[in-house]
């Protein structure tokens, strides 16, 4: 199927589809293109129907399609559901999407990258290149990992009072043996529970020494190696939260496809922002730091196409 790259387990069109949806919902320039053809409020993060007349428009635009048919967007509805649902995406598709909302390059790469299957991609320009072996020590894994990421999706909240609000993770990873049958997903500091809203169901509960807890995310089924699992969670946090002045990514084996985003408040806004990577998961040195601009609605992004052995995130200044 032309669709679904998945004879080998590296990447499915449900993996290409959780992309495609955090894109289309969280990207303010992507959403608002999609909200100004929302004829009427329909429940979920996207619009099967709004995007459906996005793709018409860009069709016509560009002369795939004449204007003639009327009812263009109306038949390309269903495509678009299956798409978004990771039923089917042809390469034709996902091409529309990426032409019809003008995504940019780090975007479009990451789509095509795990639509094709090649978890090793080469950087766009704008988007940097890999961050690789920048800790000093070996990272404490208190489970051992049997699974490795193919695409992560972060999206860190901070609230009026300077601490983290919320914080929203949709993962993509492949079984690197038999029988895996969950993710651990070690809570950040600060947080003390969390919620899964899709691809799992919340497990046991693990306290180590030396380590904020581990939460067992239990897929549906366990995985066979090669086999991708998606799944989207949320952590939550205690009443007692810290002011913070950094959020930072850590990856032991490697991680594909790192989209790190993280919002402040309409009020107050930090005076500066730093793209950094650290040699030590918690504390550590600065090894590097690139000033970073606020989006106009207060967030900054960064998408990195590997992350391996490296401590790397956003640092900032009230």
């Amino acid at each position: 199927m032309a669709g679904t790259r998945s004879a080998d387990g590296r990447v499915t069109a449900a993996a290409t589809a959780d992309l495609l949806r955090r894109l289309l919902a969280e990207r303010t320039a992507y959403r608002a293109r999609w909200e100004q053809q929302e004829l009427r409020r329909t429940p979920g993060p996207v619009s099967s129907s709004a995007v459906a007349r996005v793709l018409a428009l860009h069709l016509w635009d560009s002369g795939e399609r004449p204007d003639t048919e009327q009812d263009l967007a109306r038949r390309l509805k269903d495509r678009v559901h299956r798409a978004l649902g990771g039923e089917f995406l042809s390469r034709e598709t996902l091409e529309w999407f990426v032409a019809a909302f003008a995504m940019d390059g780090a975007d479009a790469m990451a789509l095509r990258a795990l639509w094709s299957g090649t978890a090793r991609v080469v950087p766009a320009a704008d988007a940097g290149g890999p961050v690789t072996h920048t800790l000093r020590l070996p990272q404490y894994l208190p489970v051992r990992q049997r699974h490795r990421t193919v695409s992560v999706f972060e999206r860190h909240v901070i609230g009026r009072d300077g601490a983290p609000e919320r914080h929203r993770t949709t993962r993509a990873v492949m079984a690197c043996e038999d029988g895996v049958g969950s993710f651990p997903c070690r809570l950040p500091p600060g947080a003390v529970d969390v919620t899964v809203l899709r691809g799992a169901r919340v497990g046991a509960r693990r306290e180590f020494p030396g380590s904020t807890p581990v939460v067992e995310l239990a897929f549906p089924a366990p995985l066979a190696a090669g086999q991708i699992a998606s799944l989207e969670y949320e952590v939550v946090y205690g009443s007692f939260r810290e002011r913070v002045t950094e959020y930072r990514r850590v990856a032991h084996a490697r991680a594909d496809n790192v989209d790190l985003v993280v919002e402040f408040p309409s009020a107050p806004r930090p005076a500066r922002v730093w793209w950094a990577t650290w040699d030590h998961h918690r504390d550590g040195t600065v090894l590097g730091e690139t000033p970073v601009a606020l989006a106009r609605d207060g967030s900054v992004h960064r998408f990195v196409p590997a992350l391996e052995h490296a401590a790397a995130g956003f640092r900032w200044a009230w």
